[in-house]
Parts: structure tokens; C-alpha cells; sequence
């Protein structure tokens, strides 16, 4: 009966012996569990914070860079004109209207832009006289023929434009923007606007011999609201073989 009592004895606290040890491996597994669980966390928020601790500084390197499109950048200005008479063009009557569409990179306070563009160019003759062309293609000036009453003799081109400009951000959007505009000169023409009897009418003359390329210096002042812009064109952008050499300056402002 003892032998009996003590193997029942024994055979419990080997059983009791045998639970616990259960319980504390599950306990174990269950702390490695949570230890692997906290470890791959802290992983996935070192990535949502630019991976500070793998790449120390990256944050600070991006910071205050982006590239963005710009539609809209446009501007309208008069156009100063060196000619000479009778080829003399009025800047009351002479405006230029360009738009541009600009694919920025800002670092810092520095821009870089570029993009396509097109701008409208009307320089109107003053004095009274008409431009046309003669049987040769070269440019005549003189007076309008008589039954007719001349409002304004203008001559127009129309550009296809790449502007490659720099822009410095100073203060709270103060700064300035410079650098070249190439001109790709699609189209010119010369039109008459003229009345008979009362009766409003116009001449237009297309293909007037302008030079497919030339390159225009611009520099702006940016303001918070707008910007005021200066256009310097050395070259001559109708063909010396069929009008006289003249140069242009071109102030205007460029709203944004």
C-alpha cells in the first residue's frame, strides 16, 4: 500500500514538473515572438522617416528640391525698335505677347526652367505709311492709295520659343530671372488695316521673309505678385536681304 501511495506521489509531481516547463517554453516562444514583432516595427517606421538611421542625412539633402510643370507663364510688353525712317515703328502700336509652358527644378533658392513656348510680335509703322512688298519680295513703304484711309500698317511674327532661364528666389519672392530665348520664327506677315467709305477692310500679305532662328536676352525682376521683364533682341528677325537691319528692346510685365 506505501509503494503504492509513493508511486502515485511521484507520478504527480512528475506530471506537475512536466505543466510547468510547458508553460514556461510557451512563455519563452511567446517573449521571442513579441521581440520579433517590435523589431521589424521600428524597420518600417525608420523608412516612413527617410531612413535616418541607414542613410544619415538624406532627409537634409532633399530638403527644398522639386521639379514642377508651369502652365501660364505669359507676359505682354512694348516693343522699342532702333529702325530707321520711313521703316519707323511706333512702341505705342508695337506689343509682343508670349506664353510659355515650363518644366522647373528648384534647389535652394535657385530655379532652373525650360520649356516650349510661342509669342506674338506686332510692330506698327508710324507716319502714315503702308508697308508692302515689291515684285522682288523686298519691303516698300509709302503712302496709302488715295480712296483708301489707312488705320495702321503692321508687320507680324509669330515665334515657336525655348526659353532656358535661372531664377534667384532673395526674400519673400523677391528676386530676378535670366538667361536666353530661342526664337524659331514660323510665320510673318504684313497687314493693312484701311477704311473706304466708311467701311472698315484690310490687306494681308503672308511669308515676308523672316529669319527662322534668332536668339533674345531676357532678364526679370520678380516681384511677390508679378514680375517686370526686359527683352533684348540683337538679332534681326526679318531677312536683311529684303528689310533693313533694326534691333529691338522689349519691356513688359509678366503676371503670376
Amino acid at each position: 500500500m506505501k509503494r503504492t501511495i509513493i508511486a502515485f506521489v511521484v507520478f504527480a509531481a512528475g506530471i506537475q514538473m512536466m505543466s510547468a516547463q510547458e508553460k514556461t517554453d510557451t512563455v519563452v516562444t511567446k517573449s521571442d515572438t513579441v521581440i520579433i514583432n517590435s523589431t521589424v516595427t521600428k524597420s518600417q517606421d525608420r523608412s516612413r522617416v527617410h531612413l535616418d538611421f541607414d542613410i544619415p542625412f538624406y532627409h537634409k539633402i532633399n530638403r527644398g528640391t522639386s521639379t514642377r510643370s508651369e502652365i501660364g507663364a505669359f507676359g505682354i510688353g512694348s516693343i522699342f525698335s532702333d529702325s530707321k525712317a520711313p521703316l519707323d515703328f511706333s512702341p505705342q502700336n508695337s506689343l509682343e505677347f508670349y506664353a510659355y509652358t515650363l518644366n522647373s527644378h528648384t534647389k535652394g533658392h535657385s530655379t532652373f526652367s525650360l520649356g516650349p513656348g510661342v509669342t506674338f510680335r506686332n510692330f506698327g509703322l508710324t507716319g502714315g505709311n503702308a508697308m508692302g512688298l515689291e515684285d522682288d519680295g523686298k519691303v516698300s513703304i509709302g503712302p496709302f492709295p488715295s480712296g483708301k484711309v489707312l488705320k495702321v500698317s503692321k508687320l507680324r511674327v509669330f515665334s515657336v520659343n525655348l526659353p532656358l532661364l535661372y531664377s534667384l528666389n532673395i526674400c519673400n519672392g523677391f528676386g530676378f530671372t535670366l538667361g536666353p530665348v530661342l526664337n524659331f520664327n514660323a510665320g510673318s506677315s504684313i497687314v493693312n488695316k484701311f477704311s473706304v467709305d466708311g467701311e472698315k477692310d484690310k490687306d494681308k500679305i503672308k511669308n515676308v521673309h523672316c529669319n527662322l532662328l534668332t536668339v533674345d536676352a531676357m532678364f526679370q525682376i520678380n516681384l511677390k505678385y508679378f514680375s517686370i521683364y526686359a527683352k533684348y533682341s540683337p538679332m534681326n528677325v526679318m531677312d536683311k536681304k529684303y528689310w533693313p537691319e533694326f534691333t529691338t528692346w522689349t519691356f513688359g510685365i509678366a503676371p503670376f
